[in-house]
């Protein structure tokens, strides 16, 4: 299944490319959820970073993560952080990421119904974060 959330950041490309590529380990958060009805639902993951790429036009962080326990209850994502520029002052910040129900056929199901939800929500609310950090280190 395919997740994905863009935001639009301020600032132009050359200095979220840097941002993004300079402090990789310190804009991604240490646990990774939602909010249901205002309450924030969290689980601790552990992260791997691929090797990024760059140039003059964009950037791109090959990112997965899965939860440190209870795995087989939460499917690990593999996928990307993204900035491409919009205009020169502005630059979208694209997350995205496959991921594979857990369960089976009742996975795939369960998925249908209500997973998926909870997956788009959670990779909104990470771009949010990884946004709201990049936006912090430029100033």
């Amino acid at each position: 299944m395919h997740v994905e959330h863009s935001i639009h950041l301020p600032h132009p490309i050359d200095a979220v490319s840097a941002a993004l590529l300079e402090a990789t380990p310190k804009w991604f958060p240490e646990a990774v959820g939602l909010h249901m009805a205002g309450i924030p639902v969290r689980k601790k993951v552990v992260v791997d970073f691929g090797e990024a790429a760059r140039l003059s036009t964009w950037a791109v962080v090959p990112v997965s993560w899965k939860a440190t326990s209870a795995e087989k209850l939460f499917p690990a994502m593999a996928g990307k952080v993204a900035v491409a520029p919009v205009s020169k002052e502005e630059t979208r910040l694209t997350v995205s990421g496959m991921y594979e129900p857990p369960f089976g056929r009742l996975g795939e199901e369960l998925n249908a119904a209500v997973m998926h939800k909870v997956a788009e929500r959670t990779v909104r609310e990470l771009a949010d974060s990884i946004a709201q950090k990049l936006n912090r280190s430029i100033g």
